[in-house]
């Protein structure tokens, strides 16, 4: 405890503090690192070592109980469960093919990491719909003020893609949907593609028009599906699917702590998964190079190059528009250079 009361003391940002005290609330230990609002981050807020470390140093702990998944959200609202399940099967039986070919896509851009048992709690075809579910369950625990409301209040996000969506202005029935070009697209959906496009460049404009055009559609998908039979959100259905991590094929997870961490291609941490800790196991973050205190943590979210290592303009799209960062190719065969920021660490939910 008295370690814990130092820590919080070196603390100044109180939102940080608050979100360290929750983490020990919780069960989550970091023996090693600590999230840290400052110019020193390269996106405003980071996490951060907070000794010497050595590679294969543990210095986070998370309970597995402490992400946020579908079958942790059902544990815990298992009333809302119930009428989510309704729901899901209500959807699939309604699909159309399109639509079950552009959530096959998406599930497949998220953060990857080392697999995890498969949850046993969470229903047949739940990986078709962790987006939307895990989006209700965050909502829910700011409603009813659970102990996930602390952290999922502090969710972040300020780019191009969740300025567009906490607008709201790409939707035809929004009475704000009046002033839009000749080709009939919403001037707001038009100055997010031009604003990836100075953030990247070397990226098509098509290209990321497309990639945009996607995330409206689940966006649009997940309201039309959802709305007036649960509580909805777009602004928090897009933070949510930019911080959720793919455990395995069938669980996605948004993880605290882990989520905190920005993007950078020379990543210096990486997550494992301990399954023999405690009835449903945890993760570690764990120091894959030697760390000096005070040093910016980094997890790489995605690769953008192909099998030759050259940059991959399609990986790159994605990057950009799922996690607001750009990357660019430095020569036919050179490395590619990425931005070391995720950029979404700027905005809260509770600021949307």
């Amino acid at each position: 405890m008295k370690a814990a009361l130092l820590l919080f003391a070196s603390i100044t940002n109180p939102k940080d503090a608050a979100f360290h005290e929750w983490c020990t609330t919780i069960g989550i230990t970091c023996a090693g690192a600590q999230v840290r609002t400052t110019p020193q981050s390269v996106a405003g807020r980071g996490v951060f070592s907070t000794k010497d470390l050595v590679a294969g140093e543990e210095l986070i702990k998370i309970p597995y109980h402490a992400a946020l998944t579908q079958g942790n959200g059902a544990l815990n609202f298992p009333s809302l469960a119930k009428e989510l399940l309704v729901l899901r099967e209500q959807n699939t039986q309604q699909q159309q093919p399109s639509g079950s070919a552009l959530r096959r896509l998406w599930n497949r851009i998220r953060r990857k990491q080392p697999p995890v048992a498969k949850e046993t709690n969470a229903g047949e075809n739940a990986q078709e719909y962790w987006k939307e579910e895990l989006t209700s369950y965050a909502l829910e625990a700011i409603e009813q003020d659970h102990p996930w409301s602390t952290w999922i209040e502090q969710w972040q996000r300020n780019d191009p893609m969740q300025t567009l969506v906490d607008q709201g202005t790409w939707t035809h029935d929004n009475p704000v949907y009046t002033n839009i070009y000749p080709n009939g697209i919403a001037e707001s959906i038009l100055t997010a593609v031009n604003d990836f496009q100075e953030m990247a460049p070397n990226i098509p404009d098509y290209k990321i028009g497309a990639a945009v055009g996607i995330r409206l559609e689940l966006v649009d998908d997940y309201l039309f599906q959802y709305s007036n039979k649960v509580p909805t959100s777009a602004s928090l259905f897009s933070l949510a699917v930019s911080r959720a991590v793919g455990l395995t094929e069938r669980v996605t997870a948004i993880i605290p702590m882990h989520d905190m961490i920005n993007h950078s291609a020379q990543s210096n941490v990486e997550m494992a998964y301990n399954e023999k800790d405690g009835a449903f196991g945890s993760f570690s973050l764990i120091a894959s190079v030697d760390i000096p205190k005070d040093t910016e943590l980094f997890l790489r979210y995605t690769d953008v190059t192909d099998d030759e290592g050259k940059w991959d303009d399609d990986k790159a799209t994605w990057l950009l528009t799922q996690w607001g960062i750009p990357s660019s190719p430095t020569g036919n065969t050179a490395p590619v250079e990425e931005e070391h920021t995720a950029s979404s660490r700027e905005k809260s939910v509770v600021d949307a």
